[in-house]
């Protein structure tokens, strides 16, 4: 299943165009002696690199491994290579990573797990979580990024088939209690059975919701998550048997963020139809565009539709050939998206939910699973502007750097094979979007997962606040 962690409160960190919990979060002290002494205050504003993170994984009913990856040494303006990382929950342990490589551990069953970096490695520390599913009553690869709690953000999952069910599993890795609402939006709206309000985590608490197996308004499901107190950790599973037949399971993790223009990267056509389901958040309807990009530059699909103002719909992508695809959905209002690929459209398949994905104007890195059967990888490039970006792809036995150019809205693909971890960076003013596709098989049947690439920090900004004399 997929992933996501924290980067802690008390360092500021803007993740692309969305803030996230922490964000806006600064050290700020006063130094000041008698009233009258004071004329104004004055904010002095400092930059360094980071040196204390915490991933948090919303771990997964089956028992999988946390990959844990180092940004490369040459990309850091202080290139320290000292400190530690390490484990926690039941298998705590510390890890054995150094600067610009790659490694794991293991992730119990039903458990979360937090990624702790201290000192010269806690400069672009980054981590995914993997299950690779293979039980009777479910089947799938999924693979996703150790992100930062939210307050606010949209997941995609679900949907009305027999046999196919939504859960949402939270964590609060904050010091103080969370109380948290999630909202089940569908074609008529808000589905007040499916929605789950004021469910409180105390700290350091894990929860799981059934959402349900959802009815027919809910085909398009998009799940609305609200924290109040701490942020939280979530992902949502998508879990689908038909009668004795797994179509697939996956977990996303990453939410979406509301936008007038949003772009999916690394939307895999095959044999079934790619599903963009767009919801509209705010009290006024939309008129949605979608597209889809082949890497040629082609728009191989597009379609306008209105969707209702706090409903959601889906639209699937008909008429592709076999392969990789940007989708990119604008709207007149800010809307939400994410799109859903499968292995076949028929028999034992795997199915993998792609999120729209933030540009980032900075180094974005990955880690990546090892193990899978079958395994292949590559990487999806797009921009809304003409650029360039450098590329590491690390692998067992060693780094590789390139630099490729990307055309505007148009998609470029990268092989990255072999990759235990994938950085990207942009060029100095340019932005990208960026996700890797896991491809697999076992028992003849396909597997398949979508990473988003999201921007890495690597540095930290904190405020003093100094009375001025004078």
């Amino acid at each position: 299943m997929k992933v996501f962690g924290a980067i802690r409160a008390t360092v500021a960190v803007a993740a692309g165009a969305g803030l996230v919990w922490g964000a806006t979060q600064a050290t700020d002290t006063a130094d000041a002696t008698r009233p009258a002494d004071v004329r104004q205050v004055a904010a002095d504003s400092t930059s360094s690199t980071l040196s204390d993170v915490s991933l948090s994984c919303t771990g997964a009913e089956t028992a999988g491994h946390v990959q844990v990856a180092s940004a490369p040494a040459a990309w850091l303006a202080a290139r320290a290579t000292s400190g530690s990382v390490s484990l926690t929950g039941k298998d705590a342990r510390r890890l054995d990573l150094v600067r610009g490589a790659a490694t794991d551990g293991a992730l119990p069953a039903g458990a979360a797990s937090s990624v702790v970096g201290k000192g010269g490695l806690a400069t672009g520390l980054v981590a995914t979580q993997t299950q690779l599913d293979d039980r009777v009553t479910a089947r799938g690869l999924a693979v996703s990024p150790c992100g930062s709690p939210v307050q606010d953000g949209w997941y995609f999952g679900g949907g009305d088939a027999p046999g196919r069910i939504a859960r949402l599993t939270l964590v609060n890795t904050g010091a103080t209690a969370s109380t948290v609402n999630a909202t089940v939006v569908g074609a008529d709206g808000v589905d007040s059975d499916a929605t789950v309000k004021g469910t409180v985590l105390a700290p350091g608490e894990r929860k799981t919701l059934v959402l349900g197996d959802f009815g027919k308004s809910l085909a398009s499901a998009a799940v609305h998550v609200t924290a109040t107190g701490a942020g939280v950790s979530a992902s949502l599973t998508d879990s689908w048997l038909d009668g004795e037949i797994p179509v697939g399971e996956d977990t996303t993790s990453s939410p979406v963020i509301p936008a007038k223009k949003l772009d999916i990267p690394a939307v895999s056509a095959t044999g079934a139809a790619p599903e963009v389901r767009v919801a509209v958040p705010g009290k006024d309807e939309g008129i949605v565009r979608v597209r889809a990009v082949s890497p040629s530059g082609d728009v191989v699909f597009d379609k306008v539709s209105t969707v209702a103002a706090g409903a959601s719909e889906a639209v699937r992508l008909t008429g592709l050939t076999a392969g990789g695809y940007d989708v990119q959905v604008t709207g007149d209002v800010p809307v939400v998206a994410a799109a859903m690929s499968r292995t076949a459209s028929s028999g034992t398949t795997d199915l993998a939910w792609s999120p729209a994905v933030e540009a980032t104007k900075g180094p974005a890195g990955i880690a990546l699973p090892t193990g899978i059967p079958g395994r292949s990888t590559s990487l999806m490039l797009t921009a809304p502007t003409r650029t360039k970006a450098d590329i590491v792809t690390v692998t067992a036995s060693g780094a590789e750097t390139k630099t490729v150019g990307i055309p505007a809205d148009r998609p470029v693909v990268v092989g990255v094979k072999g990759a235990v971890a994938v950085w990207v960076r942009p060029a100095p003013g340019g932005a990208l979007h960026a996700a890797v596709t896991i491809g697999g098989s076992r028992d003849n049947a396909g597997l398949l997962a979508t990473v988003p690439l999201q921007q890495t920090p690597l540095s930290q900004s904190t405020k003093r606040l100094v009375a001025a004399r004078g």
